[in-house]
């Protein structure tokens, strides 16, 4: 039987850290059957974040 190892080995070092500081962040969501426009209420599948509200494509600043 081998030597149990550290959980510090298995530790995620710089590289790994950077890598997720420079990941971008989630824009839109996909909800099966629908969700409600966090502005005006209507019912949609895809919503995108817009000043940190859900909002439906009508509803969203481009």
């Amino acid at each position: 039987m081998t030597e149990d190892r550290s959980l510090d080995e298995f530790e995620a070092g710089t590289d790994d850290e950077q890598r997720v500081a420079d990941a971008t962040p989630v824009t839109t969501t996909w909800t099966a059957g629908g969700a409600d426009c966090e502005r005006c209420g209507d019912r949609t599948e895809r919503r995108w974040l817009d000043d940190g509200d859900r909002v439906c494509p009508d509803c969203k600043s481009w």
